[in-house]
């Protein structure tokens, strides 16, 4: 995750992010700052997309593979890549600075790295595990689950069992339609689990993993929103596990790349620095203002979360069910914390650089070095609020870079020892403060899955809508984002 404002360190990659000078040129722009008074250059296309991240550009490539040429897509931003971009470390290091992961079951966005020309690697998990609370520090080298006591490891098992029953009931595709589809929309899943748990450590642990995967607190989570998302990516173990699982492979470049490699290939059809701000549907088509361009076209996708889409002014407006969704949505606050060393040292330790603990800064530690080791770099994940028992970060911690450092260098000295206190960079992203992305994964609070339904996905006459939100399948993973993409060039593709 890139830093902005004062959460700043490290540099949003650019390289090989050219196509705005191409696109400028396909409708008559400079690539640099557009004068105030100058009007935006006017232009026709069949399809215009919203938004430059993996499913906005996955879903103008399929449109143009299909035959339809006549694609722009159009970019707030100054790079493409969206919520999954990358971080410069060093010369020809990267971090990805929001998702990253891709496994086994996640179909789609494999088959797009594939048919990009990119590579994968697998995350590195060799070596032993740390697992720390309440003082106590252990090692472990296989499994989902660390070295709980027994009473844990009970009912965390019969927590596990009793979702997983549940999230079976819930259709994928139409979770609203659940028989107890009111009942636990009204509940957020971090209410169940303190209902639920009677091992202060199962219901501990169960809430880091879950923070961690869902990017917000689960205190504000739809708990019929978190069983379909259960089921629809494959089932618990499957979201915790690395080898096997979700967290399993990284692409080789980061996962920026896959955006950059679509944005390359569309070229000119692509426009940077370009925020649509209205989409007007008159007789005879529709009217999409940007910063750059007015674009007349005959249908419109939008890849972006609800909550960012509310930016847009849309004339008629949209229906209530629509308009409402969008003023409802919140996108998650989870921050990313990078520390930088000469080396992978911990590797040598014996260590694979996973940590699971109760220190409110380093929750979950996770090896996200290179593939070929040449530098070691350590990563954990922070929210900007409380998110249940045990995952708790204080105001001062929020609020002051340097004490976050401070508190995370601390952190992964008490884990790998006093190699840890000196790396040679420290970086970190904060979402939240993302000029045109507001947070960086996005759930969705109690109650409105039922009370809106389809309206994330269901087209607004010419407007369609893509994003990972709009997945059913693996929603909140690239996956969801490249199906969600390909489902709306379908429908786009069908009505023209």
């Amino acid at each position: 995750m890139s830093d902005t404002g004062n959460h700043s360190a490290g540099k949003v990659s650019r390289r090989g992010v050219l196509v705005a000078g191409g696109a400028a040129a396909a409708v008559g722009l400079t690539s640099g700052p557009m004068p105030a008074a100058a009007a935006a250059s006017r232009t026709t296309a069949d399809v215009v997309v919203v938004g430059a991240g993996i499913s906005g550009l996955t879903a103008a490539r399929r449109l143009v593979q299909s035959g339809i040429g006549s694609v722009l897509v159009l970019e707030a931003s100054d790079h493409v890549g969206g919520r999954a971009i990358n971080m410069d470390v060093a010369d020809g290091v990267i971090t990805e600075a929001g998702g990253q992961y891709v496994g086994p079951g996640q179909d789609r966005v494999l088959a797009l790295i594939d048919e990009l020309g990119l590579k994968t690697f697998k995350t590195y998990i060799d070596g032993n595990h740390i697992y720390l609370r309440d003082g106590n520090q252990q090692t472990y080298t296989s499994g989902t689950i660390p070295p709980l006591g027994p009473d844990a490891i009970v009912d965390f098992t019969q927590m596990q069992e009793r979702l997983e029953q549940m999230a079976s009931t819930v259709p994928v595709d139409k979770p609203w339609t659940a028989d107890n589809a009111l009942t636990w929309d009204g509940m957020t899943f971090g209410g169940w689990i303190d209902s639920n748990s009677v091992s202060a450590e199962a219901k501990w642990l169960l809430t880091l993993g879950f923070t961690t995967i869902f990017g917000e607190d689960l205190h504000e989570t739809s708990f019929l929103r978190s069983l379909q998302m259960i089921r629809a990516s494959g089932g618990i173990e499957h979201m915790f596990t690395v080898t096997g699982g979700a967290q399993e492979s990284r692409i080789v470049g980061g996962s920026e790349l896959i955006s950059r490699r679509m944005a390359e290939n569309l070229g000119r059809r692509v426009v940077l620095d370009s925020p649509v701000t209205e989409i007007r549907q008159e007789d005879g088509g529709v009217v999409v203002t940007s910063e750059r361009v007015e674009a007349r076209c005959q249908r419109v996708i939008i890849a972006m979360t609800p909550a960012d889409a509310d930016r847009i002014a849309f004339t008629p407006e949209l229906p209530i069910r629509r308009g409402v969704l969008q003023t409802k949505w919140r996108n998650g606050t989870m921050s990313k914390l990078f520390a930088v060393y000469d080396t992978p040292f911990w590797r040598d330790m014996g260590f694979s650089g996973q940590a699971l603990t109760d220190i409110p800064i380093a929750p979950y530690v996770i090896d996200n070095s290179p593939p070929d080791g040449s530098l070691g770099i350590l990563l954990t994940f922070i929210g900007t609020a409380g998110a249940g028992d045990g995952l708790k970060w204080n105001e001062a911690i929020l609020s002051d870079r340097d004490a976050r450092r401070g508190a995370f260098l601390n952190a992964l000295t008490t884990l790998f020892g006093q190699q840890a206190a000196h790396p040679i960079d420290y970086l970190e992203k904060d979402w939240v403060d993302e000029p045109w992305i507001n947070g960086c994964i996005a759930t969705r609070a109690p109650g409105v899955t039922t009370r809106y339904t389809n309206a994330v996905s269901e087209p607004v006459g010419p407007i369609h809508w893509a994003g990972t939100e709009t997945g059913d399948i693996n929603g909140g993973y690239m996956d969801g984002a490249v199906r969600a993409a390909e489902r709306a060039a379908r429908e786009v593709r069908d009505a023209l």
